[in-house]
């Protein structure tokens, strides 16, 4: 069922009852009701039932749904950003300024800013979710994160009842985390103020990640050019075929995922060389903060690559992706979760950190 208001700005937001909720892991989920913004400038957000829907600290947030697990399938208030236009704002020879309403999906942007040339976003691509959804957990991929184009975010202060534009030094990004994350259910992001290059930086094409080295050579072996000629939106394709040979596709149907399931835990340095000297082998990054390990690599040698436990399973791709194979509810995912962190507790005494936001209440 759904009705559109129409007294004062038609389209500009609707209501949904008992709505389906869209989530990559294709866990079962509805709102009892649910707010839709088509619209995200102050005359919509101000108008009373859209500003005390948003106020009700019961009304939760929800945006594509490619980093949620909804261990509980009734949510009662919802409300979802789904203005998704994109502009650009300012240009010269070096660098691009630009504006993404929050309910654009990233990939999307991705693609369309490596498409004209611009430096930037290029190693996000193939990654799910909206641009609302990116500055929360700060997404990454490759060396690159959000966080590092992010010039302000435009946000809903649902403690305040106002838009407030936060700077990019405000927005707290850290890995995988961000003041919108820490200060979870007090922001609706908006729009995002992104900063491109029109100039290749000086490590172009960047090679340090695994795989990369190998595809840009092939790709310098098909065209028959140096890597150096390599254009953004190449490099994204190069991307979406390095992640696509060890990550499910978000935009297929089953089995689902919800990419990375738990954070790559970052251990102290003394702690490091411990594993390294008990596991040879074992890959380590240096990170601010002490020693990065791979979880993927953690849960592989726990020996749960491909494993499967009736509805859900770890992917035979890549170990850090947990799946979703049809029938599961959210109680019996999250348990699934819970049993590979177990397994890697008690072979390496190491905590992983569950990434997607874990819906119980």
């Amino acid at each position: 069922m759904k009705a559109t208001d129409s007294s004062r700005t038609p389209a500009a937001w609707e209501w949904h009852n008992d709505m389906p909720l869209e989530n990559t892991l294709r866990l079962p989920a509805r709102a009892s009701r649910a707010l839709i913004l088509n619209r995200v400038d102050p005359e919509t957000l101000e108008q009373p039932e859209v500003a005390s829907w948003l106020a009700d600290p019961a009304t939760r947030i929800f945006g594509g749904g490619s980093n949620v697990v909804f261990v509980r399938s009734q949510v009662e208030r919802t409300v979802r950003v789904a203005a998704s236009r994109w502009w650009v704002e300012s240009e010269d020879a070096d660098q691009v300024d630009l504006v993404a309403e929050a309910g654009l999906g990233l990939d999307a942007l991705v693609r369309e800013t490596a498409a004209r040339g611009w430096f930037g976003l290029e190693a996000l691509a193939e990654i799910p979710g909206t641009v609302g959804a990116a500055p929360m957990q700060n997404v990454g991929a490759y060396g690159v994160e959000l966080g590092d184009r992010v010039r302000w975010v435009d946000a809903w202060d649902r403690h305040e009842g106002a838009v407030r534009r936060l700077e990019r030094d405000a927005c707290d990004f850290r890995y995988r985390d961000s003041r919108f994350k820490t200060e979870s259910g007090r922001w609706l992001i908006l729009r995002v103020g992104l900063r491109l290059s029109a100039k290749p930086p000086a490590d172009w094409p960047p090679t340090a990640y695994p795989g990369l080295a190998e595809a840009v050579a092939a790709w310098q072996d098909k065209e028959g050019r140096p890597p150096a000629a390599m254009s953004p939106l190449a490099y994204a394709q190069m991307i979406t075929r390095v992640r696509l040979a060890k990550l499910p596709d978000w935009r297929a149907g089953l089995p689902g995922s919800a990419g990375s399931f738990f954070h790559n835990p970052v251990v102290s340095t003394l702690r490091a060389q411990a594993l390294a000297d008990r596991w040879p082998g074992m890959p380590q990054f240096p990170v601010e903060g002490g020693i990065k390990i791979p979880a993927g690599w953690l849960i592989e040698q726990a020996d749960l690559r491909g494993y499967r436990d009736g509805a859900v399973g770890v992917s035979e791709r890549h170990a850090l992706v947990l799946q979703h194979y049809g029938g599961a509810t959210g109680e019996t995912f999250l348990r699934f979760a819970e049993y590979v962190r177990d397994r890697v507790r008690t072979l390496f005494d190491i905590e992983l950190i569950v990434e997607p936001e874990c819906v119980t209440d």
